[in-house]
């Protein structure tokens, strides 16, 4: 359980790190609305790693899960991240309408970045959904 815990607070640093250095290549990036949606997803995901870090000792969930869901946690949330920051270099913006701007790209490249944002976005709902189903306080 402690290993866990480490590795999730380590992620959630590096994820942190990651985010804030995204923020330098903004404005190289092809869309720059969406390298700030990537900017602001590491350090605000890199956050929310580290706090889950600091409570997994403190849960109870199934011992039989427990593993599976805090690696799903946050090697979901990378997949968000990277997807992000490629859909940033890429311009692949036609699945993020708000951020996009209507930027597009090859539709291998668009497939590639909303495949892997639809199972990260999947995984981090149902690994957290997990965990609240199973939330008890050691």
């Amino acid at each position: 359980m402690q290993s866990l815990s480490s590795t999730l607070c380590f992620a959630g640093v590096l994820l942190f790190v990651l985010g804030l250095a995204t923020g330098f290549a903004i404005p190289k990036l092809r869309s720059s609305r969406i390298g700030l949606s990537a900017h602001l997803t590491g350090v605000q995901s890199g956050t929310f790693l580290i706090a889950m870090g600091l409570l997994w000792p403190k849960l109870a969930l199934w011992p039989s899960l427990s593993n599976l869901i805090g690696h799903a946690i946050w090697i979901s949330l990378y997949a968000v991240f990277i997807s992000l920051v490629l859909a940033a270099a890429f311009g692949a913006g036609r699945d993020l309408p708000i951020a996009g701007g209507g930027i597009s790209t090859t539709r291998g490249k668009q497939i590639a970045v909303t495949a892997l944002m639809a199972a990260g976005s999947l995984a981090i709902l149902v690994a957290t959904a997990a965990v609240l189903i199973g939330w008890q306080w050691v």
